[in-house]
């Protein structure tokens, strides 16, 4: 035991059943700090997040506050640690407040009832997130940006000095966005640890103050954003050529990616697989489909979309339209023509609202074996669903009639190397 704050993990290992999927990775988190922990899909972020957290087993070394992880009761662990998940399930219809309410047990005594500093600090943790309006609602009314900000309050009113967060703003639009990380940020300058798991490189440069990269289990890289984010080591870990520049607004590293010479050629139109993606979650599956000499279109995409700017550098056509604003129909007509087309339809998931619903939905016209649905290896559909079920119901529909559900890149391109229609690796969904 020692006196150092925060966490400290040395030769930690951790993983599931048999298989350790974090290998040998030693660093320290010291109080005031906020840190994102990033890497590609599969490299071992949450499973690093949910070790610290005693989620799953890890063995080696693993402190928090100089003290081993294991020797904390689970209540001592409740006062000491705050953890948010991507999403969790609702099983019961639960009161907003309620599911906040029940960060507060650990800290009274056995059957004692919660007193007037619990509920106030209850309501402040709403009122930080933003959903105070919400106290009285059914948790399985809720959107999956509305869930995700409950489950960031319950960690609030938990009053720790160190917060585990999961890809906190997957599910927020860009003012939730902003609203949370500044929270977090104000929180570490005040002398808490956080500690995030990011997929948006962009984003995390732009509130952490430090990154840990992580490959295949094994830490990559530590510092701060500069030091971190290189082009040279982007190619390495996640196999993209960017250019790196600081922001002239935030004065903040930026990464934008470059374009890839090979892609200029026009291909045959009945050949071309139609990546319909947004919110970034197209980014690494353009990139590999180019790689691999694939002729790509995207769908549409917002300009501000950092899958619209990964299409515009690698030359991939799409149909663009302005931000925050309605589809036009001459882009809708558009786009149902590309369906008629193409080869092969991907849908990589990724938050539907009112406003790209139609897009989703025009899916239904498509011959259902040509459809790829790519939903990530523990992600439920519902996580992307902000229209209250509908756009779960299109997934559905979907995949009954026909279309692949794979959740990784490998069994992308395992369906692809096989003709429409014909048998291939599926799984089934996650709703």
């Amino acid at each position: 035991m020692n006196d150092r704050s925060g966490i400290n993990a040395e030769n930690l290992r951790a993983g599931y059943g048999t298989e350790d999927i974090v290998k040998a990775v030693s660093c320290t988190f010291p109080e005031g700090t906020f840190t994102g922990i990033i890497g590609p899909n599969g490299s071992g972020k949450t499973t690093l997040l949910r070790a610290f957290s005693r989620v799953i087993p890890s063995s080696g070394i693993l402190e928090l506050n100089g003290k081993a992880v294991t020797e904390y009761s689970l209540p001592e662990l409740g006062m000491a640690l705050g953890f948010v998940p991507q999403d969790e399930g609702r099983p019961f219809s639960y009161t907003v407040m309620q599911v906040v309410l029940m960060a507060r047990y650990a800290r009274t005594s056995r059957f004692a009832a919660l007193g007037p500093e619990d509920f106030a600090r209850c309501h402040n943790a709403l009122d930080d997130t933003g959903i105070a309006h919400l106290a009285d609602r059914s948790i399985r009314t809720l959107s999956g940006g509305e869930w995700q900000r409950v489950l960031i309050a319950r960690a609030l009113a938990q009053d720790t000095k160190v917060l585990l967060l999961d890809e906190p703003t997957s599910h927020l639009d860009l003012s939730h966005q902003s609203e949370i990380l500044s929270l977090m940020s104000s929180l570490a300058g005040s002398g808490s640890t956080i500690i995030g798991v990011f997929h948006d490189l962009n984003l995390a440069a732009l509130y952490c103050d430090r990154l840990i990269m992580v490959r295949q289990g094994h830490l990559v890289a530590d510092g701060t954003p500069a030091h971190v984010l290189t082009p040279e080591r982007i190619r390495e870990v996640y196999g993209a050529d960017v250019v790196s520049s600081v922001h002239p607004v935030t004065g903040k590293t930026f990464l934008m990616p470059v374009s890839n010479p090979g892609g200029t050629n026009v291909p045959d139109p009945s050949r071309i697989i139609l990546v319909i993606s947004g919110g970034g979650s197209g980014s690494d599956l353009l990139h590999l489909l180019s790689r691999r000499g694939y002729p790509v279109a995207a769908g549409i995409l917002a300009t501000t979309d950092t899958d619209y700017l990964t299409a515009r550098a690698l030359q991939i056509p799409c149909e663009e339209v302005p931000p925050f604003s309605r589809i036009p129909e001459q882009s809708l007509a558009a786009f149902r023509e590309a369906l008629d087309r193409v080869e092969r339809i991907i849908l990589s998931m990724h938050p539907v609202g009112p406003g790209n619903l139609p897009v989703l939905t025009m899916l239904r016209e498509a011959d259902p074996s040509r459809i790829i649905i790519h939903l990530p290896d523990g992600r439920e559909v519902s996580s992307y669903d902000f229209t209250r079920g509908a756009a779960s119901a299109v997934i559905q529909d979907l995949h009954d009639a026909g279309a692949h559900c794979t959740g990784t890149f490998n069994g992308i391109l395992e369906l692809l190397s096989t003709p429409p229609g014909a048998p291939g690796s599926t799984r089934s969904m996650q709703q």
